[in-house]
């Protein structure tokens, strides 16, 4: 498994969570999983993440470009080195810029199928707020051609959503797998953690669990003073760092409504559940568009009422006023928000829904998904 990131980081990315589930889940399935990382020291080292072996590439510069360019040219002789260990059946890619390196191990050592999970679409995602430009027309297709070539490389897509693969679907033929991400049995188990009882008019509490960047909390903090007029003693609780934390900060302080928010920072994700059950709302706004964030099965697991932007992605799984409360706008939003927030009865049978529906979509059902998958391939390769 080859991931252009560091596997012990501490404030993971959702591809990131997302790599290391899967590989945790696939090593339980009698396969052997070796993990190919980012190291974040300039030479090579060998380790071990939870039991499995770990090859860290060495980091050649802080700069991002060279970075990536580096771990894409080193990954092949380390591909070579890991190989020591036999064969490889499956060579995961979560970066489509290793695809160039794990095509040529395969045809320079004969074996190995390679699948690509696709978490993003940067053709698609990186110039939303720009699409209408000249260069933004001609950066778009420059990339989406890149992405094409690199991705018709591969054997076979998995991915997190529908709207993924439609769109995929229609730039190459391959097969594309749907593979969502998913919550650990253990979560669901966890005790229920609240501060909280009937009748208690303390705050209600919102909270928010994501990066910190692409404009994603303008949405909520238009609507702060009017929904604060309407409701007091509502608070919003945010967890995650990025490059707008700061901005938001300074905003929360000039609209005069410091006081009812708290900015966590980052937070490790194995302490984030204990902040989600002591909340009464939880808040997700989908910045990519064609994506489904993990942090939707994670407010589900702790039986919390989601309100989530209404896209596509988004309406696969969550059903308005059944399993979550959906919004297009501001003004949904703030009518959404104040719903939940007068009403403890509906906030308590939309979270049951959610936890209801969330023992379908566990890592341990996604594994089941991809051993199906893995042996489809793996006879076609004994076959051809």
């Amino acid at each position: 498994m080859i991931a252009h990131d560091q596997i012990e980081k501490s404030n993971p990315r959702a591809d990131l969570i997302r790599f290391r589930c899967i590989g945790e889940i696939v090593a339980k399935k009698t396969f052997d999983v070796i993990f190919i990382t980012l190291n974040d020291k300039g030479k090579l080292e060998e380790g071990q993440y939870k039991g499995l072996k770990v090859y860290k590439i060495p980091l050649i510069s802080r700069i991002r470009m060279i970075q990536l360019i580096g771990f894409c040219i080193l990954v092949l002789p380390v591909m070579f080195r890991a190989r020591r260990r036999g064969k490889f059946d499956i060579i995961f890619l979560n970066s489509v810029l290793s695809v160039p390196s794990a095509t040529i191990f395969r045809w320079l050592s004969g074996y190995g199928v390679l699948q690509f999970d696709l978490m993003g679409i940067v053709s698609e995602e990186r110039f939303l707020k720009k699409s209408k430009t000249f260069w933004a027309k001609i950066a778009k297709r420059v990339i989406s051609s890149i992405e094409d070539f690199l991705l018709k490389r591969v054997d076979f897509i998995t991915t997190i959503n529908e709207k993924h693969k439609q769109i995929i679907l229609k730039r190459i033929t391959k097969p594309i797998y749907v593979v969502r991400d998913g919550i650990f049995k253990a979560v669901l188990e966890r005790p229920a953690v609240s501060t909280k009882e009937t009748g208690n008019y303390s705050k209600i509490e919102i909270i928010f669990i994501g990066q910190v960047n692409h404009f994603r909390l303008d949405l909520l903090f238009r609507i702060m003073p009017t929904l604060l007029l309407e409701f007091p003693n509502l608070q919003l609780r945010v967890l995650g760092s990025g490059p707008q934390l700061k901005r938001y900060m300074n905003l929360a302080d000039s609209m005069e409504f410091r006081n009812n928010i708290i900015f966590e920072g980052h937070v490790s994700h194995g302490m984030i559940f204990d902040y989600i059950g002591k909340a009464d709302i939880a808040y997700t706004d989908d910045w990519s568009i064609n994506g489904f964030p993990l942090k939707i099965f994670e407010y589900m697991a702790m039986g919390k009422p989601v309100i989530a932007e209404a896209t596509e992605s988004i309406k696969e799984l969550l059903r308005d006023n059944v399993n979550a409360l959906l919004y297009e706008n501001k003004e949904q939003l703030k009518e959404k928000i104040l719903l939940l927030a007068r009403d403890e009865g509906m906030r308590r049978e939309i979270g049951t829904k959610a936890k209801g529906m969330i023992y379908q979509h566990t890592w341990e059902k996604r594994a089941e998904s991809l051993m199906s998958i893995y042996r489809k391939h793996l006879k076609r390769e004994e076959r051809g």
